[in-house]
C-alpha cells in the first residue's frame, strides 16, 4: 500500500511539473535585467557549441513561481537540414537566425514537459515533421493546444537523421519518459531533464532553496525525478547505463550550465546515485 501511494504521489508530481511548464508558456520574464541574471545570455540566438551543434538559451520561464532558464539545441544534418530539439519561444528574429544555419525540417519534443512552444514553430514551418516521446500526443494539454505530433521517437534513430544522430528512450514510472540524442561527429550528448545543473546565484531566493533541496543545482538528477526512475525498475536502470556508456565529450541539457568538457566523467558522477 505504501509503495502504491508513493507511485500515485509521484504521478501527481510529474503531472504538476508538466503542467507548470505548460502554464509557463506565456509567462517569461520581460525585464532585461532579470532575464540576463537568471539565464545564459546572449538569449534567443543560436550559439555554436561544436561543428553542426548550436544551443539557443532562452527564458526565464516562470513555472509555478520558480524562475528558471531553458535551452533549445539545434543539430545540422549531413544534407544541411536542421533538427530543433526542445524548441524554445518562437520569434521572427530567432527564426531568421536559425534559417541562416539550414532548413528547419525536424522538430523534437524529447520528453513529456518540453513541447509547449511547438505550435508556433509548426505554424512557421508547416512542412517540418514533429517527433515526440511515446504517449505525448495522447495528453489532453497537447491536444487542447493544437500541437501536431507526426511520429513517435523510439530507441532507433529514423532515416531522417540516422546518419548523424544516435538516440534512445528512458522509460520510467509515473508516466515520465525522455529521449536522449548523441551527435556522433562531435560526441555531444543532449538530454532535457534527466540532469539539471542550475546555478544558485541565478535563482530567486525561493527557487534557490527548493532547487538546492531537490539536488537540481548539483549537476545530477533532481530528486523529484529519481523516484519515477526507480519505479521504472531494471529496464530504466539499464537505459541510464546505456547513456553513461556513450562517454560523450560534452553534455547539454535544458536547465542550467551544460557540461562543456569532461562530459564522460561528469555524466558518470551525475548518475552515481543510481549506478
Amino acid at each position: 500500500m505504501r509503495t502504491r501511494s508513493k507511485g500515485l504521489m509521484l504521478a501527481g508530481s510529474v503531472g504538476l511539473a508538466a503542467g507548470a511548464w505548460a502554464w509557463a508558456r506565456n509567462s517569461r520574464a520581460s525585464d532585461p535585467g532579470i532575464r540576463d541574471k537568471s539565464t545564459y545570455p546572449p538569449l534567443d540566438a543560436p550559439k555554436l557549441v561544436a561543428e553542426g551543434v548550436w544551443v539557443v538559451d532562452s527564458g526565464p520561464i516562470n513555472a509555478m513561481g520558480l524562475t528558471l532558464p531553458v535551452r533549445m539545441t539545434i543539430f545540422r544534418l549531413g544534407d544541411g537540414d536542421l533538427v530543433l530539439h526542445s524548441p524554445t519561444q518562437f520569434s521572427p528574429q530567432l527564426a531568421e537566425a536559425v534559417e541562416k544555419l539550414g532548413r528547419v525540417r525536424q522538430l523534437v519534443a524529447p520528453n513529456v514537459a518540453h513541447w509547449t512552444f511547438l505550435a508556433d514553430w509548426q505554424h512557421a514551418y508547416p512542412d517540418a515533421k514533429t517527433w515526440a516521446v511515446p504517449g505525448l500526443r495522447d495528453r489532453a494539454q497537447v491536444q487542447a493546444a493544437g500541437v501536431r505530433i507526426d511520429a513517435e521517437l523510439s530507441d532507433r534513430a529514423p532515416a531522417e537523421w540516422a546518419g548523424t544522430l544516435d538516440q534512445g528512450i528512458v522509460e520510467a514510472g509515473a508516466g515520465f519518459n525522455e529521449a536522449w540524442f548523441l551527435h556522433r561527429p562531435t560526441r555531444t550528448l543532449v538530454l532535457v531533464d534527466l540532469i539539471e545543473n542550475l546555478e544558485p546565484e541565478k535563482l530567486r531566493p525561493v527557487a534557490r532553496v527548493l532547487m538546492r533541496a531537490a539536488a537540481a543545482t548539483r549537476g545530477t538528477t533532481a530528486r523529484y525525478l529519481r523516484v519515477p526512475i526507480r519505479l521504472g525498475g531494471a529496464q530504466t536502470e539499464e537505459a541510464i547505463r546505456a547513456i553513461v556508456a556513450l562517454e560523450p565529450e560534452r553534455v547539454i541539457f535544458a536547465h542550467g550550465r551544460p557540461f562543456d568538457k569532461n562530459g564522460a566523467a561528469k555524466l558518470r558522477s551525475a548518475f552515481a546515485w543510481l549506478i
